[in-house]
């Protein structure tokens, strides 16, 4: 009797905490989500690894991930999609008419040597090299490039054909995707392809010479992390406790062994874009991407940061070059707003 009388408070406390459980499971569910748009590369790759240690959650949402093929499908989707966050190139957030939208909220990376014109083995674009800027730019003109416009690949080209004294009326400039580019040039069509990590290593693995990056042409270009404007006016505490979990994997990453890090990236890019990677390729991608610190990322984003200095770079560039879009031009003379105040938010 002794014994079952001590047993029953026990039985009663397991059977309340049985009881119990459902609920908390359900408030743990209940995390309000945040959507966010990314292409397949490495920036959200950093996301991506956040979500995998459940930092999302721990930050108080749950991120949901939309994938898209360019930045200029990102910020062209606002309207319908309505996301709260995004990782885009800056080149579209300044040539997209829905840049207006949006906010500039921290640099997600620098990808300048991740940006690439290929040409196939042979072709008179690499020839050009060898010879004077006349015979360089008489090389290039006609040549058929295939490249989707409004991104930094676009931006590089325009830069490079500039260099030689030309412009995209000079050559043929077929709006692809990225993925779609690569797999039509494989097939035999165009010149030369403009693209960016992890395609352009994965170019340059399938034999593909490089012509010209964006080192060489002297450009950044910058990865950066942008926010609805509408969204973040109404929710500043959950793009803070975004871009602390961004920030919190950077750290991480950059602390985990080399071979540990190529691995986690190749599952990343098997599981986000169904492509797989190389090795080589995967730590070639991992090499080429620049991230930074919050106290970096404050600088970047200061009145007189990299961040607006490339900004002003672009806009520059697109209004001596960029054609008469009315569209784009508007976009160009508004575009995203730069902030930093999210990022102070980090520092309290």
């Amino acid at each position: 009797m002794h014994a079952r009388a001590s047993f029953l408070p026990t039985l009663l406390m397991l059977l309340a905490v049985l009881v119990a459980c459902p609920s908390t499971v359900r408030a743990a569910e209940a995390v309000e989500k945040l959507s966010s748009a990314w292409m397949g590369e490495y920036e959200t790759f950093i996301v991506w690894h956040a979500k995998q240690k459940g930092w999302d959650r721990e930050a108080g949402f749950d991120l949901v991930m939309m994938p898209f093929e360019s930045g200029a499908n990102i910020v062209d989707s606002l309207a319908a999609y309505n996301w709260a966050v995004a990782g885009c190139g800056a080149v579209p957030l300044l040539t997209e008419q829905l840049g207006d939208y949006l906010e500039i909220i921290a640099v997600a990376d620098d990808e300048s040597p991740a940006n690439v014109i290929l040409a196939r083995e042979g072709s008179p674009l690499l020839a050009a090299g060898n010879t004077d800027r006349a015979g360089r730019a008489d090389a290039v003109k006609k040549a058929e490039i295939l490249c989707p416009r409004g991104t930094s690949a676009h931006y590089l080209v325009g830069v490079w054909l500039k260099s030689l004294g030309l412009s995209e009326k000079d050559v043929r400039l077929v709006n692809m995707e990225p993925g779609a580019a690569l797999s039509a040039f494989r097939g035999g069509v165009g010149d030369a392809v403009a693209l960016w990590a992890p395609l352009a290593y994965e170019a340059e693995a399938a034999g593909y010479k490089v012509v010209s990056t964006s080192r060489d042409c002297g450009i950044t270009q910058l990865v950066l992390l942008t926010a609805n404007r509408e969204f973040a006016a109404a929710h500043p505490e959950k793009i803070r406790a975004f871009l602390g979990m961004y920030l919190r994997a950077v750290d991480e990453i950059k602390k985990i062994p080399e071979d540990e890090l190529t691995a986690e990236y190749i599952r990343f890019a098997r599981e986000w874009t169904g492509s797989d990677l190389a090795p080589e390729t995967a730590l070639k991608d991992l090499q080429s991407h620049l991230v930074y610190n919050l106290e970096e990322q404050i600088a970047l984003l200061a009145p007189q940061g990299g961040v607006r200095a490339t900004l002003d770079d672009i806009a520059a560039f697109q209004r001596e070059h960029g054609g008469s879009d009315p569209a784009r031009a508007t976009a160009l003379k508004n575009g995203p707003q730069v902030t930093d105040r999210y990022l102070k938010m980090l520092t309290r």
